[in-house]
C-alpha cells in the first residue's frame, strides 16, 4: 500500500476545476428549450459588446453560444457592432476549427442584418479563403456565393473578383487553386458574361494545364458552368478545343472529369462538333482501358445517339448500343446503370434512328426486359406509348401486346404497372375502336384492387382523355360506370381526381345519336351522389358540378343547380363548407354562373354562416350582393366586380371553437328499455314468488336483448345522424336479487354499445367531413380511416 498525500492547495485547485467542468456541462441542463439565445439578449449592449470583444476568454460552451447567435448580437448591437465588427472578427482568426466554422456559418446572417458589414465580412472571408484548411476553405466559399447574391453591378467584379483570382494565382497552396476554380464556376453566372470571358474563363484554361492532377481535374469539372456562361463564338473557338485536349490527357482522374461532363458539353455543341468530334471521343471513351471510363461513355451514349441528326449518325454508335445488354458491357458499372440508361434512352434512340431499325431494337427490347430488373421494367413500361406511336398500330399490337399481357396478368409488379397505367390512355390513342374496346378490360381488372390505391388514382387522371378517344356507346356503357365507381373509391384522392372528371363525358357523348338519353342517365347517377347519406359521396357531388357550372349548354341551370344549393342545407359541415369553397372559387375565376341570383343568395348566406366562420376562420374576398333582375337586364351583378388576386386564408382553429351538431331525440329503444326498467323494479317488490320472477326475467332479457342488437345495427348504417346518449342510471337497492343485476348488467351494456357506435360514427363524419375538406390526405393511411 502507497500513502499518497495530497496538499490542501491541491485539494483545492482540484475542486474548483471540477466546479468549473460542472458549470459548463449544467448549462444546457439549466437552460429552458426555444430560450437558447436568451442570455445573450439579456445583456445591455455595453456589456454584449464586451463580451463578443473578449469571447476567445470565454469558456468553450459561452464561446459556441456566443459564436452561434453571433449575427443577433451584431442585429441588437447596432451602429456600435458595426464599429467594433473587424476586432471581433480579428478573434476567431485563432480559434478552433469548429468554432471558425460556427463563425463562418454566421457570416451571411451578419451581412443580412446590417449591410454596413459588408467589408469586413468579405476581409474575413478572404483570410479564411487563403490561410486555412481545405475543409475552413470550403465552407468560407459556400458563404461567399451566398453574399454574392446581395452585392449590385460591379460590385460583384470588384470585391470578389480579386479575391477568386489571387487565389488562382497561388502557386504554393494547391487547395487555394482548386477552391478557386470552384468559386468561378458557381460566381460565372452572377459575374455575366463581359467579366467570364476577360477572366473567368481564361483563368480556368490555365489551371487546365496546372502540374497538379487535381487542380486540372476541378478544372474539367467547372468547364460546363463557365461554358454556359460565354457567348457561342468564344465557346467555339477557346473552351471546346480545350475540353477536346483534356479529353486526350492520359491522366484517370481528369479523363474520368472529362467522360463525366460529356453529356453537358454534347449540349453547347454544334451538329458539326457532335458528328465530327465528339462521335470519335465516344468511341475513343468507350475502347478505353479504364472500366469506369468506358462505363459512363456507355451510359451516355442513348442521349447522345438522340441529339446527332439521323442521317450523320455513325453506324458504330448504333452497334455499340446493341450490345449495352450484353454481358461484358453490362457490368462495367455497378447497380446495371449501363442498361438503366439504355432502357430509358430507348424512345429517342427510337425515334431517332427511326422504325426501319425496329426489329434490331426490338430484340433489344425484349432482352431488357428478360432481365426481371423492376427499374429497367418500370421504365420500359412507362415509354410504351411513345413506342407505340413510332412504329405504329399493327407493329405495336404484335410486339408489345405480350408485354402488356406479361405486365397485367401473368407476372404483375406494382410499380411496373404503374408505369404502364400511367399512360395507357395514350398507348390505346393509335388503335382501332376494337382494341380500344378489348384493352378496357384491364380497366375493370387492375382497378379493383382496394390496396393499389395509387393505380386507381391514375386511371381517375385519365378518364378525361378516354372520353375523347373512344365512341359514345362505349364511353357510356363501360368508362362511365368506372368512372362513378372511382368517385365512391375509399380514398379522397380517388374521389376527388375522379369527381373533377365527370364534365368530360357530357363532350364525349355530345355527337351521339342517343346524347339525350345519355345525358339524362349521367345526371340521374349524379343526383344519387347528391341524396346519398354518406357526406363524402355529396362532397364528389359538389366536386362534379364545380366544373359542370362551365359548360356551354344549360345541363346545369336546368338539372343540377336546384340539387347543388339544396346541400346549402346539409347537416355535415364540411359539406357545406366545399360548397362555399366551389362557388367562392367559380366567382372568383369569372366562371359561367357568376351572375346566377340563385347561386350568389346562397353564397351570402354560407358567407355569413357562422358555423363555417368557426370550423374555417375565413377572410372572405369577395362582397357579393344580390339584386332583382331589372327587366332588362338576366344577369344579377356582383358588387365588387374587381379580379380576385388574394386566396382565401386558411386557419386552424381549436376544437372547442367547432360548433356541436344538433343531437336528435333519445332512440325508442333505450325509452322503451328506460320504462320497462321501472316497471319490472315495481313488479319485483310486489311480487312474492321468486321462481315466477325469474321465468319472466328470463324471457323479458332474451326478447329485450334481441330487439336491443337489430336496433343497433339499423342505427349504426345511419352515417348522417348523430345520436347522443342521455340515458341516466339509478340506484339499484342492495337487497336486490342476483336475477335483477343480471338484467341491470344486460341493459347498461346494450345501451353502452349504442352509445359506442354513436360516438363512433359522429366522429368519423365529423372529422373525415371537416378535416377532408381542408386538405384531404393522399396516403394509404386516408384509405384505412375511411
Amino acid at each position: 500500500m502507497y500513502n499518497i498525500k495530497i496538499s490542501p492547495k491541491q485539494k483545492s485547485d482540484d475542486r474548483s476545476i471540477m466546479n468549473q467542468i460542472l458549470k459548463e456541462e449544467a448549462f444546457f441542463l439549466n437552460q429552458k428549450q426555444g430560450d437558447i439565445h436568451s442570455f445573450v439578449l439579456d445583456d445591455d449592449q455595453d456589456q454584449l459588446l464586451n463580451k463578443l470583444l473578449n469571447v476567445h476568454k470565454m469558456t468553450n460552451i459561452d464561446k459556441e453560444n456566443y459564436t452561434k447567435h453571433i449575427s443577433y448580437c451584431v442585429r441588437n448591437l447596432g451602429q456600435k457592432s458595426i464599429d467594433k465588427l473587424p476586432m471581433i472578427m480579428e478573434k476567431y482568426k485563432n480559434e478552433d476549427e469548429r468554432f471558425q466554422i460556427m463563425f463562418i456559418e454566421q457570416l451571411n446572417l451578419i451581412y443580412e442584418a446590417n449591410q454596413q458589414a459588408q467589408q469586413p465580412v468579405i476581409q474575413i472571408l478572404s483570410f479564411f479563403l487563403l490561410n486555412s484548411i481545405l475543409k475552413i476553405k470550403e465552407f468560407a466559399g459556400q458563404q461567399l456565393t451566398k453574399i454574392a447574391l446581395h452585392l449590385q453591378g460591379d460590385e460583384k467584379g470588384n470585391q470578389l473578383l480579386p479575391i477568386i483570382i489571387k487565389m488562382a494565382h497561388d502557386d504554393i497552396n494547391q487547395d487555394n487553386r482548386i477552391v478557386a476554380l470552384q468559386l468561378m464556376g458557381k460566381l460565372s453566372s452572377m459575374f455575366g458574361i463581359q467579366l467570364s470571358e476577360s477572366f473567368i474563363a481564361f483563368e480556368v484554361m490555365s489551371l487546365g494545364e496546372d502540374s497538379k492532377q487535381d487542380v486540372r481535374k476541378e478544372a474539367v469539372n467547372q468547364l460546363p458552368l463557365v461554358a454556359k456562361v460565354v457567348g457561342k463564338d468564344f465557346f467555339n473557338k477557346k473552351l471546346f478545343p480545350f475540353y477536346m485536349k483534356k479529353c486526350k490527357e492520359t491522366n484517370t482522374k481528369v479523363k474520368t472529369s472529362c467522360v463525366e461532363h460529356f453529356l453537358q458539353i454534347v449540349e453547347l455543341s454544334s451538329q458539326n462538333q457532335k458528328t465530327v468530334d465528339l462521335t470519335a471521343q465516344i468511341l475513343q471513351f468507350q475502347n478505353d482501358s479504364n472500366k469506369y471510363v468506358k462505363g459512363v461513355a456507355y451510359r451516355c451514349l442513348a442521349r447522345f445517339i438522340a441529339a446527332i441528326d439521323k442521317e450523320k449518325i455513325e453506324p458504330k454508335l448504333i452497334e455499340n448500343y446493341l450490345k449495352m445488354a450484353d454481358s461484358d458491357i453490362r457490368e462495367l458499372l455497378p447497380e446495371q446503370q449501363v442498361m438503366f440508361a439504355c432502357a430509358y434512352g430507348f424512345p429517342a434512340v427510337l425515334q431517332t434512328v427511326g422504325v426501319a431499325r425496329w426489329q434490331q431494337l426490338h430484340k433489344l427490347f425484349n432482352h431488357l426486359w428478360k432481365q426481371k430488373n423492376e427499374r429497367i421494367c418500370k421504365t420500359l413500361a412507362a415509354s410504351l406509348h411513345e413506342i407505340a406511336k413510332i412504329i405504329g398500330a399493327e407493329r405495336a399490337e404484335i410486339d408489345l401486346f405480350p408485354i402488356l399481357e406479361t405486365i397485367f396478368v401473368k407476372e404483375p409488379n406494382d410499380n411496373v404497372l404503374m408505369g404502364c397505367v400511367k399512360n395507357l390512355s395514350q398507348f390505346l390513342k393509335i388503335f382501332s375502336d376494337e382494341k380500344k374496346e378489348a384493352f378496357l378490360e384491364i380497366f375493370f381488372f387492375i382497378q379493383r384492387d382496394q390496396k393499389k390505391w395509387r393505380i386507381r388514382e391514375s386511371i381517375a387522371n385519365q378518364l378525361d382523355e378516354m372520353a375523347l378517344i373512344f365512341p359514345a356507346d362505349i364511353i357510356f356503357k363501360m368508362i362511365i360506370p368506372i368512372a362513378f365507381r372511382l368517385c365512391t373509391d375509399n380514398v379522397a384522392q380517388v374521389r376527388k381526381i375522379a369527381s373533377s372528371k365527370i364534365y368530360s363525358f357530357f363532350e364525349g357523348i355530345k355527337n351521339s345519336q342517343l346524347y339525350e338519353q345519355y345525358k339524362i342517365c349521367i345526371i340521374e347517377s349524379m343526383i344519387g351522389f347528391q341524396k346519398s347519406s354518406v357526406f363524402y359521396q355529396r362532397q364528389s357531388f359538389i366536386q362534379m358540378c364545380s366544373k359542370i357550372m362551365n359548360l356551354e349548354d344549360d345541363i346545369f341551370e336546368k338539372h343540377l343547380l336546384k340539387p347543388l344549393l339544396e346541400l346549402a342545407q346539409d347537416k355535415v359541415q364540411s359539406v357545406k363548407y366545399m360548397l362555399y369553397m366551389a362557388i367562392e372559387n367559380h366567382l372568383k375565376n369569372q366562371g359561367k354562373q357568376k351572375g346566377n341570383p340563385q347561386l350568389l343568395e346562397v353564397f351570402n348566406t354560407l358567407q355569413n354562416d357562422k358555423t363555417i366562420k368557426s370550423l374555417v376562420k375565413y377572410q372572405p374576398t369577395l362582397d357579393v350582393q344580390v339584386k332583382e333582375p331589372e327587366p332588362k337586364q338576366q344577369e344579377n351583378i356582383i358588387a365588387n366586380p374587381e379580379p380576385i388576386s388574394q386566396e382565401p386564408l386558411l386557419e386552424e382553429i381549436d376544437d372547442d371553437d367547432i360548433p356541436q351538431r344538433k343531437v336528435q331525440e333519445e332512440p325508442e329503444i333505450l325509452k322503451q328499455l328506460r320504462q320497462e326498467k321501472q316497471e319490472f323494479i315495481k313488479k319485483q317488490e310486489e311480487i312474492q314468488k321468486e321462481q315466477l320472477v325469474k321465468e319472466e326475467i328470463v324471457e323479458l332479457v332474451e326478447q329485450l336483448s334481441l330487439n336491443e342488437n337489430t336496433e343497433s345495427n339499423v342505427q349504426s348504417d345511419q352515417n348522417t345522424e348523430c345520436i347522443q346518449d342521455t340515458s341516466s342510471d339509478y340506484n339499484i337497492q342492495n337487497n336486490e336479487s342476483q336475477e335483477l343485476q343480471q338484467f341491470e348488467q344486460l341493459q347498461g351494456q346494450g345501451e353502452q354499445q349504442q352509445k359506442q357506435s354513436d360516438e363512433l360514427q359522429v366522429n368519423e363524419e365529423y372529422e373525415q367531413g371537416s378535416q377532408t375538406d381542408q386538405k384531404e390526405i393522399n396516403t394509404e393511411e386516408d384509405a384505412s380511416q375511411l
